[in-house]
């Protein structure tokens, strides 16, 4: 029961860790020694990533564990020479995610005597013993990568599967919500979501709406709507596995587990929405000021428009301004930005006159065009 505490504890840490990327260090380490083991890092195996299996080449700091900071800089300065066959070999693993990996699985007991990497790397790191928690996070394939110190403890088995798998769900759940947020900076309140065009919920202890930001708010006429302080979807079908996450949240909450799964919302019969929900820790509440649980929904169907503050400082925009040209980035026009912004359309008109002197355009179709190759810059 001690050791069950423990790792929720730490799992409660990686949820703060999500809003806060310098918590990720002293989170993945109590996370490590709940466990019990020397040290942990977070990596995934699409090499387009930052947090890439292959860090020879970092732009940022990872997600690893105090314990682990040390170990990675050895492995960086080595890596050319003694290749890691751990990010090579695992995906080759007939296992679906999420699995249980250890080391008896990735080498053979002579290959740690001679492989260069065993030699000069895991050896004076004192990370000899390894072993692996595979989750899936938006069909990319995460590892948890953990670590023993061969004179502190025996080698990984698999009998220890289950002990190792419990965290498995949380983890895909705070890295789903932690990509959201990596890239951008922490502002106050739901405000942040925002900037990745998040639609975002504060939900209270029995599920019902305490506040949320813009972009949800927009989505109460167009397919979800509120009824007796809980958020329902207008699809039928979709509203039974709405509220069924809602409920799987609010009842697993009460004793230490969490097990409500993202589940996709319909509108006229296609798909619309990934809704996501996880807990908030006493950190992400003093953070949004409140709530119990945070819900997510993510467009599925329409193209990310331009972030506004970027067109305002680009083109010395309002906010009025920057948010008739973030919504005609769309395509819909005029009529169609003014009804999701809910402004009359000759104050739509209005605006969009000062748009077109202020990006230097004269026609719609010219500001669109330009929005749309401002839209293919690297930078946004």
């Amino acid at each position: 029961m001690a050791a069950n505490r423990g790792i929720a504890s730490a799992i409660e840490d990686c949820y703060d860790a999500a809003f806060d990327f310098g918590r990720w260090p002293r989170a993945l380490q109590n996370l490590a020694d709940s466990l019990g083991v020397t040290s942990c890092a977070i990596r995934t195996h699409d090499n387009t990533h930052p947090f890439r299996s292959d860090q020879r080449q970092r732009t940022r700091p990872t997600p690893d564990s105090l314990e682990h900071a040390e170990f990675t800089e050895l492995w960086v300065e080595n890596a050319r020479d003694a290749p890691d066959p751990h990010p090579e070999r695992e995906p080759r693993l007939p296992k679906p995610a999420p699995c249980f990996t250890v080391e008896d699985e990735i080498s053979t007991p002579e290959e740690r005597r001679l492989l260069p990497y065993y030699q000069e790397i895991a050896r004076p790191g004192h990370r000899e013993l390894w072993a692996a928690v595979v989750f899936t996070v938006k069909r990319r394939k995460w590892v948890l990568s953990m670590y023993r110190d061969a004179k502190s403890g025996g080698p990984f088995d698999m009998s220890e599967a289950d002990h190792f798998l419990r965290v498995a769900p949380d983890l895909a759940r705070i890295i789903s919500l932690a990509e959201k947020i990596w890239e951008v900076s922490l502002e106050p309140a739901l405000a942040v979501f925002e900037q990745f065009h998040c639609a975002a919920a504060l939900l209270d202890s029995r599920g019902c709406l305490r506040r949320c930001n813009r972009r949800a708010d927009a989505l109460f006429d167009a397919g979800l709507a509120v009824r007796n302080g809980h958020i329902h979807a207008a699809d039928r079908e979709s509203d039974s596995r709405l509220q069924r996450m809602i409920h799987a949240a609010v009842a697993s909450a009460q004793d230490g587990t969490f097990l409500a799964e993202p589940e996709v919302v319909a509108r006229d019969g296609s798909f619309w929405l990934l809704a996501e929900i996880v807990p908030m820790t006493a950190f992400v509440r003093d953070l949004f000021n409140g709530g119990d649980f945070l819900l997510c929904f993510t467009d599925l169907v329409s193209e990310k428009v331009l972030s506004e503050r970027l067109l305002g400082q680009a083109f010395q925009l309002t906010a009025a301004e920057a948010r008739l040209a973030s919504s005609l980035t769309t395509g819909g026009g005029i009529e169609a930005a003014s009804a999701q912004l809910a402004i009359g359309r000759e104050t739509a008109r209005t605006q969009l006159r000062a748009i077109l002197a202020k990006t230097g355009t004269h026609r719609q179709a010219e500001l669109t065009a330009l929005l749309s190759r401002f839209q293919a810059s690297p930078l946004h």
